[in-house]
């Protein structure tokens, strides 16, 4: 990287979905993955292709103990050289066992991994103990929530200080009801501990201060019970008229990734403070 993109953030997600999560993070000489539910050989091609190579990860964060979250994990870090960071219930979820080089996160309490300000956000799911994540160099932020069932305050006020939103939008209502789901994992989906719909995640994005927004990346499509047009008619809908610089993608679950940077991003974008 040039001295330019040595002072930018960048988000690239490398697959989304029931399929498997998992995000890039970079900053300066930071490098981080957000979630490993890809495999271990899918993992390290897509890295190799941002540059990122074997033991050249600063940290790995953990949302949650999903099997689509966490997949690749054990195998990928033979690979890598850092440490896994999540809360106390999905460590404990993990089960990583002695040796296993991790740090505890505490919901709400910010902390540093190299140039970049992160906070975990507590989220309604059904994990133990699952978090969304704020991060920050000071000046852009990023804020990623790919697994709650509803919106709280917290996750709202993370979500409206962000220049790059990433949002669960599951579901279609009509095409879950209708679909070929047990009537038990439908329950589970609908709940406040389980998904967002495509409605539910409109109407948080309709709430939100915009202006500060650059781009809105709706995450965790089901293949079963959406599409990205389902998707993206909702939010669009929703938000009517919004400024023409605000672009909305809805993350495929596999193919070519998607990546942010902030570059792209507003340079009157107001200061976050993280601490």
């Amino acid at each position: 990287m040039d001295g330019r993109e040595d002072c930018r953030v960048r988000v690239v997600s490398l697959g989304s979905g029931s399929s498997g999560n998992a995000l890039l993070i970079q900053h300066g000489g930071t490098s981080l993955l957000l979630d490993a539910g890809l495999s271990c050989r899918d993992l390290r091609i897509r890295l190799a292709s941002f540059g990122v190579g074997d033991h050249d990860l600063t940290a790995i964060l953990i949302s949650h103990e999903h099997h689509d979250h966490i997949r690749g994990l054990a195998q990928f870090l033979h690979y890598q050289s850092c440490q896994v960071l999540a809360t106390g219930g999905t460590l404990h979820a993990l089960d990583p066992g002695p040796g296993f080089p991790c740090v505890r996160l505490v919901p709400g309490k910010a902390f540093e991994v190299g140039t970049l300000a992160i906070v975990p956000i507590a989220v309604s799911h059904d994990a133990l103990e699952p978090v969304g994540f704020v991060l920050s160099d000071g000046l852009a932020t990023a804020a990623i929530f790919t697994d709650l069932g509803t919106v709280d305050r917290a996750v709202y006020d993370a979500l409206n200080a962000a220049q790059l939103v990433v949002l669960e939008a599951n579901y279609d209502r009509e095409l879950l009801v209708r679909g070929s789901y047990p009537w038990p994992l439908k329950r589970r989906i609908l709940s406040s501990r389980g998904h967002l719909s495509n409605d539910e995640c409109a109407a948080t994005l309709a709430r939100l201060d915009l202006s500060p927004v650059r781009e809105i990346w709706l995450a965790h499509l089901s293949a079963e019970n959406n599409t990205p047009r389902h998707a993206l008619h909702a939010v669009q809908t929703a938000l009517g008229g919004s400024d023409h610089r605000l672009a909305i993608r809805a993350l495929p679950r596999r193919g070519a990734p998607v990546s942010w940077d902030s570059s792209t991003a507003d340079s009157k974008a107001r200061q976050i403070r993280l601490f």
